[in-house]
């Protein structure tokens, strides 16, 4: 059959033969199964997942008819791209770019396509009087289908989903599916997110038996009283011809609070008042179960009863203040693509709650609908993102081509809408985000009045506009935002700004009248982020700053490896044009989902309980509660003192009764201990329960107070009198079977033997370069410029400042500098040697002026083979820096070389 592809051409034609969107749901045919809310479970359900017939072309333009003969294989769902043995297209990453010419909205003729093809068999008496309908709940860029070689339907919205009613297509017994599925389409233009560019059906297909008698769509809402203490469940309902609807309404402990029945002609209302109400929230995940049943299909719901509102700039949800404690999330699996398997997304989240965050912002299209279903029950706050990024119009002259363009105005609507009406019952979704950096204009407020229309309290989110107020502000030019309507957003939602920049802005600026909202900040580039203690500093110390999300969870990656020995790739490895090389690795997990420790370091500044005092003489502890819901009782304070990172005291607080949002004070049992040395006052708050998320005894968090920092000679034994050998090459200083020559030449160390083995294969030498990262590629050239990557030191002289047999002192005047260049700086290192066997190293540096900040500055100790272990007192297990040690403490830690290496 021959077949013309003409939809994806222009953006006029958007679908053809698909349904309304409306919200998601499995129908089932019995109360018992739909309980159970398996969808595959459910006998109007019926899978297309698995392995499909598949052919790739280079261009959509050689695919002439349906007749394709095939001989390959693909699996549903995953992104074609991630084939990568069969030369077909390859992984492009890129971030602002467009992967091709800006001439919207045509796309390039060489298209290239996918054919995908199988069959699938309907029972015959199963199908009696029903319609039929196929979803896709993802497909990247749009899709032509074809049932039994008819023309079925068009789509595009690449993550969302798209039903089309087939029944007049298939017959009872075998039959046969094709879709052809191409990489770009006039809304292409609107998916230019910042990720790998990815291909295919990569999402779940499936099918619905649908009863001729059914509700087609329904919409919940929940209307809180003044006191919380009540609601009213309000039901709205869709259905295919007049009908009768039966509800029951089961609390989250299994009790029966409502039941009845209302007629649809075909739309109907339920409204029915719930007392003693149990309220949703991330802290309490509570769902009632709404059981709905039509003819012979029954249609189980989870309902959150939750008020959202702000007041002031306060935002709040069951009239609590809460904090937005974020994260902003792509699909992204190092083998699949774009496509993410359930457990793939309940392993995301579960790391989420595990490390104390509570809100997804859905970066940047909606995700699949499953995926909010776990927010409901997990407890996520989520801002919900349509399908819309155009980023790349910036850079190609005007960035609000699209959003403030008449011709572009259905295709923003499609998209807010669908996001919208799928998830409209989702009591996790908290905010709707009109896309993400797609400038300004007159379709976002089509779109945040088309949500309105629907959800009059609806809370409206968009980036863009904030940035562009501040952009007037700062540059002092009205200009900028003159002939945009501005009100429409609910929320001021910022990325990356300066700590300044929040409070000039945001905080002491009295005309900001709304919420603050970081949807990025904290970008993970390298060994990010930093600085998160400050950001939530002044969160937790301003009511109007809502919190914000991290950018970004994953680290994108193409796993080029194996699953058991993974190598992973960058934008660019594949050859790809454009691409923005490394940018794609900027998560807080790496691929596989092993933690960064920057995501463990935001772990410890976001959990919900600190130290507010400690009183030593006193023998109390007062503790704060930052939830907004719960008390502490769900957890134990370990606390402990150590000495030289010994515990010298310790014990516990079992299930700490503070109110939400409340201080309270504990005495312990600290009994007398000698403060000297190096003291610390150590908390670990570990569940006592086990949560889905993390074991009973999991550590939510810790905190340590330093109470004294005085080093200490106590226990240390004496190793026998210092003596000294001057020779005309080094200096050897000898105490009990420990020897440390220090070249006379160098200056330098070049010896430590302890009990005859050596234990150094160079000399100890000062340095100042590392190993660039990300975030120094500004400052890089720079340093290398001034050859900070090429230093090497000179000795100008060796003297022993004091000998005893007690201590020790040994002076070195060095300087370091590199071929070519005045030396950048001398320094002056002094050894001190005691008869503890203790060796103390100092360094006292003058650098020129005029030169960039150094990369580092430390010592380099090369130790030969055999000496894999090692033990350290300091701040660990992580590294530790001056805007990145809230995960580390000071104590005594035991580890081995290469567990401290990070890839």
């Amino acid at each position: 059959m021959k077949i013309q592809f003409d939809y994806h051409k222009t953006n006029k034609t958007l679908h053809v033969g698909c349904e309304h969107p409306r919200a998601y749901f499995i129908p089932y045919g019995s109360e018992e199964v739909a309980l159970r809310g398996k969808r595959e479970s459910s006998d109007r359900f019926i899978s297309l997942c698995g392995e499909w017939d598949f052919r790739y072309f280079a261009s959509v333009s050689d695919v002439e008819d349906t007749d394709i003969p095939t001989n390959e294989k693909i699996t549903v769902p995953m992104s074609w791209q991630m084939l990568l043995d069969r030369g077909y297209d390859v992984p492009q990453y890129t971030n602002v770019d467009y992967p091709f010419p800006f001439d919207p909205p045509f796309v390039p003729d060489n298209n290239p396509s996918g054919f995908y093809s199988r069959d699938f068999y309907l029972d015959s008496e199963a199908c009696a009087d029903r319609d039929i309908f196929i979803n896709f709940e993802g497909v990247d860029s749009c899709f032509y289908l074809y049932i039994n070689d008819t023309f079925a339907a068009y789509s595009q919205v690449s993550h969302n989903t798209s039903e089309v009613n087939i029944g007049k297509y298939v017959r009872a017994g075998m039959n046969n599916i094709k879709v052809f599925v191409l990489k770009w389409c006039d809304g292409s233009y609107l998916e230019d997110q910042d990720k790998y560019r990815m291909s295919g059906i990569f999402r779940e297909v499936y099918i619905l038996l649908r009863s001729k008698t059914r509700i087609n769509d329904f919409f919940v809402r929940t209307h809180l009283s003044e006191d919380f203490s009540s609601a009213e469940l309000e039901l709205k309902l869709d259905c295919a011809k007049a009908c009768t609807v039966e509800y029951k309404l089961i609390s989250p402990k299994g009790r029966t609070v409502a039941t009845g029945q209302t007629e649809c002609l075909p739309c109907g209302t339920v409204k029915e008042s719930i007392e003693n109400v149990s309220l949703w929230s991330d802290e309490t995940p509570e769902l009632y179960t709404l059981m709905l049943r039509c003819g012979d299909e029954y249609i189980c719901e989870r309902v959150g009863f939750r008020d959202i509102r702000i007041e002031g700039r306060v935002f709040l949800i069951n009239g609590k203040k809460v904090k937005a404690r974020g994260m902003n999330r792509h699909d992204s699996h190092p083998e699949l693509g774009s496509a993410t398997p359930l457990d793939h997304m309940l392993r995301d989240l579960y790391i989420m709650k595990r490390h104390n965050i509570n809100m997804v912002r859905t970066s940047h299209y909606p995700n699949d609908p499953r995926f909010y279903e776990l927010c409901d029950r997990l407890g996520f706050y989520v801002c919900d993102e349509a399908d819309i990024e155009t980023h790349g119009a910036k850079r190609c002259g005007n960035w609000d081509y699209f959003t403030d363009g008449e011709a572009w105005t259905q295709s923003y609507l499609d998209r807010v809408e669908r996001m919208f009406e799928r998830d409209k019952n989702r009591p996790s979704v908290i905010m709707w985000s009109l896309g993400n950096e797609n400038g300004v204009g007159r379709n976002q407020v089509v779109c945040a009045d088309y949500i309105r229309s629907r959800e009059p309290r609806a809370v409206i989110h968009s980036a863009d506009i904030s940035r562009r107020l501040v952009d007037s502000y700062e540059q002092n030019n009205p200009d900028i935002v003159k002939n945009v309507n501005i009100d429409f957003i609910d929320i001021e939602s910022r990325m990356y700004p300066s700590f300044e920049a929040i409070r000039k802005f945001h905080l002491e600026n009295p005309d900001r009248e709304k919420p603050l909202f970081l949807c990025e900040y904290g970008h993970s580039m390298g060994n990010s982020p930093g600085d998160i203690k400050d950001y939530w500093d002044m969160i937790y110390a301003n009511d109007s700053f809502f919190g914000g999300c991290i950018w970004e969870f994953t680290d994108h990656s193409v796993n080029i490896g194996s699953v058991r020995e993974p190598k992973y790739t960058y934008g660019g490895d594949f050859g790809e044009t454009p691409n923005d090389g490394n940018f794609c690795v900027d998560g807080m997990i790496y691929p596989d989902r092993r933690p960064h420790t920057g995501l463990i370091e935001y772990k410890e500044v976001i959990k919900p309980v600190s130290i507010v005092e400690f009183n030593g003489e006193k023998a109390t502890l007062k503790l704060l509660n930052r939830r907004a819901f719960t008390t502490l009782e769900d957890i134990d304070v370990y606390w402990s003192i150590e000495r030289d990172g010994e515990a010298v005291a310790y014990g516990r607080i079992c299930s700490p009764d503070v109110a939400p949002a409340e201080e309270k004070e504990f005495s312990l049992s600290i009994g007398k201990y000698e403060n000297y040395g190096v003291c610390t006052f150590n908390v670990s708050y570990r569940y006592n329960v086990p949560h889905p998320w993390a074991e009973a005894g999991y550590e939510m968090g810790h905190e340590q107070l330093l109470l004294s920092c005085e080093p200490s000679a106590k226990g240390v034994k004496r190793m026998g009198a210092l003596t000294l050998n001057t020779q005309a090459t080094d200096i050897e200083v000898r105490c009990g079977e420990q020897s440390v020559r220090i070249s006379t030449e160098s200056g330098l160390i070049s010896s430590f033997k302890n009990n005859g083995r050596e234990m150094l294969c160079s000399e100890i030498a000062p340095t100042i370069w590392r190993a660039p990262t990300d975030n120094d590629r500004r400052i890089r050239p720079e340093w290398e410029i001034n050859f900070y990557n090429r230093m090497r030191t000179k000795c100008y002289g060796v003297e022993v400042i004091e000998q005893s047999a007690d201590e020790t002192v040994i002076e070195s005047r060095l300087s370091m500098g590199a071929d070519g260049a005045i030396p950048l700086m001398s320094m002056t290192l002094r050894y001190v040697f005691d008869a503890f066997g203790r060796l103390e190293v100092s360094c006292s540096a003058d650098r020129r002026e005029g030169l960039p900040m150094l990369p580092r500055f430390g010592f380099e100790f090369n130790m030969p083979e055999g000496n894999e272990k090692l033990s350290y007192f300091g701040n660990g297990p992580y590294e530790s820096y001056s805007d990145k040690r809230h995960a580390s403490r000071l104590g005594m830690f035991w580890a081995s070389v290469e567990s401290q290496y990070e890839p």
